[in-house]
């Protein structure tokens, strides 16, 4: 039970930090703030790494015995949240390099 509680915990946070963030990518694009883009990319990097955590501890059945004491079958929705994750770091990457003007 405790493992299916804290899937979905895991799902939802993650899910409305990447709509968040995204957000607020959006804004500081269309602002020209690129540079803002940075410290989310960031978090966001640091966010992917407990998902990529999340996902070895469930995709194992001795991992989910050791840490949960129960199963939780499927996993598809973490799997979906990490590639989400990894292509919202990468666009905040290419968006986030500011180009600087060339001197006269």
């Amino acid at each position: 039970m405790f493992a299916t509680v804290f899937y979905w915990i895991i799902i939802a946070a993650t899910g409305l930090w990447g709509i968040w963030s995204a957000a607020w990518s959006i804004i500081y694009v269309t602002k020209h703030e690129n540079g803002n883009l940075w410290i989310f990319a960031i978090i966001n990097v640091l966010i992917l790494a407990l998902i990529g955590l999340a996902d070895l501890i469930y995709s194992t059945e001795g991992n989910q015995w050791y840490w949960f004491s129960s199963t939780r079958a499927d996993i598809s929705l973490l799997v979906y949240m990490l590639i989400a994750y990894c292509a919202l770091v990468v666009l905040q990457v290419l968006f986030g390099i500011t180009r600087k003007p060339k001197k006269a």
